[in-house]
């Protein structure tokens, strides 16, 4: 290590081959989970999917509209699944804006995944699930709220710069897809039996 070398240098040196960057004197984790552009294509694949989804739902609903509206906690359920791919498409299109400082986007995330996890409880109404729901209902939507709060734990965890960043997206994107594909089918075949 050189003499000139910057306080950061000697500091990522020092902790043994640890991963860190220094942002304003505060120390953050580097690597593909803390930097956003390499997520691009994530994000890419990721706001088609959520897209092509939430149309789906939509017809999905369309096709059954007249039973679905004899039915408000299958309305709740569909709504809850249409904010859910709204979140996925929103934190996708966030990840996509160049050039947004780290913390910036880690809120944004963030506050994208706990805002849609706030909407599924007021939704899917979590006291009344057990009268309301059948048990694989009330799977579902637990997983929806998981998938919701992993896309708040990326952006707290990308913001803070430690704790594994944006790949807690996947899990949360993965879970939103499931449940979100569940809740469709019930709308296009289920609401029928």
């Amino acid at each position: 290590m050189s003499p000139n070398a910057s306080g950061a240098d000697r500091r990522a040196s020092a902790d043994q081959g640890r991963d860190v960057g220094e942002t304003a004197g505060v120390m953050f984790a580097t690597g593909p989970g803390y930097e956003a552009p390499a997520w691009e294509s994530f994000a890419v694949a990721e706001v088609g999917a959520a897209a092509a989804l939430a149309g789906l739902l939509v017809v999905a609903a369309s096709i059954n509209i007249a039973r679905i509206i004899e039915l408000p906690s299958v309305v709740s359920r569909l709504g809850g699944t249409l904010a859910l791919f709204t979140g996925v498409l929103a934190v996708g299109t966030e990840l996509l804006v160049p050039g947004v400082e780290r913390r910036l986007l880690g809120a944004a995330i963030a506050v994208t995944g706990a805002a849609v996890a706030v909407i599924l409880v007021r939704l899917r109404g979590v006291e009344n699930a057990q009268v309301e729901y059948r048990r694989p209902s009330l799977v579902v939507a637990v997983v929806a709220v998981a998938a919701a709060l992993f896309l708040a734990v990326a952006g707290v965890s990308y913001a803070a710069g430690a704790g594994g960043g944006l790949y807690w997206l996947a899990p949360g994107v993965l879970l939103a897809f499931g449940s979100g594909l569940v809740n469709a089918w019930v709308a296009l075949v289920e609401i029928l039996r």
